[in-house]
């Protein structure tokens, strides 16, 4: 089986920001050229699931108006981005770098901002 993993387009968000779970839409013309491009390249009647966020359903969206030959895109929230907590919204340069070594450091376990654990994150979309 192959795997075709898309990442959605830029979000309509100050640059540096850190984000996962806050539902920032994406930038809908970056949106349109991610979805022409990805579009060439898809196979036929590809099944299509998206996370609960806005910015992945309107490239799911997009990309289905150009290819309805696609199947429909199905939401699951286990794909949604994960939680960063308390620094969610905060600018990358602003949060401490130790903050962020002990969670490189310890990726699977640590709980980044103090709110989600990798490896909970990863073992839910594992079921």
């Amino acid at each position: 089986m192959k795997l075709w993993l898309l990442r959605h387009a830029q979000v309509l968000a100050a640059p540096g920001l850190c984000y996962g779970a806050s539902d920032f839409p994406a930038d809908p013309e970056a949106t349109r050229t991610a979805a022409q491009a990805a579009a060439a390249m898809l196979p036929e009647g590809l099944p299509v699931w998206v996370s609960g966020l806005v910015r992945a359903r309107q490239l799911a969206d997009a990309l289905h108006a150009l290819r309805p030959d696609l199947c429909l895109p199905l939401c699951d929230v286990r794909l949604n981005e994960m939680d960063f907590g308390h620094w969610e919204g905060q600018a990358w340069s602003d949060i401490p770098r130790a903050a962020l070594d002990a969670w490189t450091v310890d990726f699977a376990h640590h709980r980044f901002g103090g709110v989600e654990r990798s490896e909970e994150h990863t073992s839910e979309l594992q079921s």
